[in-house]
């Protein structure tokens, strides 16, 4: 049976001339048979090919231990519950590219899907210009890493999926 997960996002600040001003944002994200919660110490190298946090695979019939079907996704929140260190998200295309995302302590990153739009090859290659098979694009991710950026994290994330 699918459950529905509740998502807020509360902000508040008080301005130099006294006002206070609020925001709250609420989403209901249906049809969640699947979530998963980790806190994990994230330290400063990558030993071998990383610290893997997370993978995404194409179908359930390609699922191992720790992955989940990237078109199932739902929703993915990554927490730096330290105090003194960021902590680098890198988002990876099959070890080929990849982008990073520095999160500060305290901060949190949320993602709604596993799937990443970011720059194509007709972005910033010239047709004609420059041969595309040096470049690739960087659509879907199949996996996260994490690395601590001066000493290691407590990183908490959630995976939320169908």
């Amino acid at each position: 049976m699918a459950s529905t997960l509740a998502v807020s996002i509360s902000e508040t600040i008080t301005l130099d001339n006294g006002n206070k001003m609020t925001t709250f944002n609420a989403v209901n994200i249906t049809d969640v048979g699947q979530i998963v919660r980790r806190i994990d110490t994230i330290v400063t190298d990558f030993s071998g090919s990383g610290i893997e946090i997370v993978k995404f695979v194409n179908s359930e019939a390609e699922q191992t231990a720790g992955s989940f079907v990237k078109s199932d996704v739902k929703y993915l929140r990554f927490t730096n519950i330290s105090g003194s260190s960021n902590v680098s998200l890198y988002l990876i295309k099959t070890n080929d590219e990849s982008t990073v995302f520095d999160l500060e302590p305290g901060k949190t990153i949320m993602f709604g899907n596993a799937e990443f739009d970011a720059s194509q090859v007709g972005d910033y290659v010239v047709e004609g210009y420059v041969d595309p098979l040096y470049y690739s694009d960087l659509v879907f991710y199949d996996t996260i890493k994490a690395k601590a950026v001066s000493s290691s994290v407590k990183l908490e994330y959630v995976v939320a999926s169908s």
